[in-house]
């Protein structure tokens, strides 16, 4: 079993405990999603969400009036999805399914005016399986489409080149990671290890070792040309909208569909 289906088909419930507790944090990078839709003309519309998760970031997009649909491979994480859309009221306007990225157009068959993509999401396979799941979105697409990718980590960021070991709490959970990255492949190597607060001490709950890889805006640029899509403007914190300067933490990528013929 790899990693990935460790953390999130078998631990879901684990890993769904880490992403409620950054809910606002979706609904937050949801805001400057839809900013950037309106900059493209697109106040409402069709948008796909791929690795959606438990819909932190598509349930807001619906909210503020976008058909969404949330795409993911994880079962569980798809299940508490389309919960929460009853919860929030908009079961009418966003759907969830499961399906793998890397065969996204087999599975899917639909023109979106958008496709979103968010947070460390890419890089979990490697570059041709990055570079696949572009191609394939862009025959999910329309020549006016627009792809966003959001709040990635990148080759900069400061806060795993500079710090090898990182405490983070979410809820009453707390992570130990420690990392590793290798310059020459750019992937970053991080060891898990999870534990829950019981009030009078720590239990651990989940021990991982995970690998992304990372890149640089320009290698994803080049990635999504080779794809069909054109870069266009690139951020760092979405939510803030602000100028990618490194050493700021996240990188935001917004690129156009290639019209063809």
């Amino acid at each position: 079993m790899s990693w990935i289906e460790k953390l999130f088909v078998e631990r879901a419930d684990i890993y769904m405990e880490i992403m409620n507790s950054m809910w606002s944090e979706g609904e937050a990078i949801a805001k400057g999603i839809a900013e950037i839709l309106k900059r493209y003309g697109l106040s409402s519309g069709k948008v796909l969400e791929l690795y959606s998760g438990n819909g932190r970031v598509a349930i807001p997009l619906a909210r503020m009036g976008y058909d969404v649909l949330g795409v993911d491979f994880s079962l569980p994480f798809i299940t508490d999805a389309r919960e929460k859309a009853k919860r929030y009221g908009v079961e009418d306007r966003v759907r969830f399914a499961v399906a793998d990225a890397r065969r996204i157009d087999e599975e899917i068959h639909e023109k979106f005016d958008a496709f979103v993509i968010v947070a460390t999401s890419l890089g979990y396979y490697d570059g041709s399986s990055d570079e696949e799941v572009f191609k394939r979105l862009r025959n999910l697409a329309k020549d006016t489409s627009i792809l966003i990718i959001a709040n990635t980590v990148h080759r900069e960021t400061p806060n795993w080149r500079y710090c090898d070991k990182v405490f983070e709490r979410f809820g009453n959970l707390v992570l130990l990671e420690e990392r590793k990255f290798d310059p020459i492949w750019s992937k970053l190597y991080s060891k898990w290890y999870l534990y829950r607060d019981e009030g009078d001490g720590l239990s651990l709950v989940l021990r991982l070792e995970t690998e992304i890889r990372v890149y640089t805006p320009t290698e994803l640029a080049e990635m999504l040309r080779r794809s069909g899509w054109g870069a266009e403007s690139v951020y760092g914190d979405i939510r803030k909208l602000e100028r990618f300067n490194p050493p700021c933490a996240h990188l935001s990528l917004v690129a156009r569909a290639i019209r063809t013929g």
